[in-house]
């Protein structure tokens, strides 16, 4: 019965495919809940300036979100070439 090769890098795979998954789902659960603040605050009914800012800070919060969880990315990704 032959053995089935072992892959040396399974275990940073796994932790790039969990790295990966935690940067889309909080991306998306930031989208979530910055909807539902949108819409159920009323910003959605808002004059032109606060839907703007609100959509700015918005903007700005989801840019910092992926600058973090693409650090860790790279974090799990270097990790085996050192």
């Amino acid at each position: 019965m032959p053995v089935p090769p072992v892959d040396p890098r399974a275990p940073q795979r796994v932790a790039l495919r969990r790295a990966v998954l935690q940067l889309v789902m909080s991306v998306v659960l930031l989208d979530a809940v910055a909807m539902t603040v949108f819409y159920g605050a009323g910003i959605v009914h808002s004059p032109t300036r606060t839907r703007n800012i609100y959509l700015v800070g918005w903007s700005v919060l989801t840019a910092i979100l992926v600058g973090v969880m693409l650090r860790r990315v790279r974090k799990v990704r270097w990790e085996g070439k050192r």
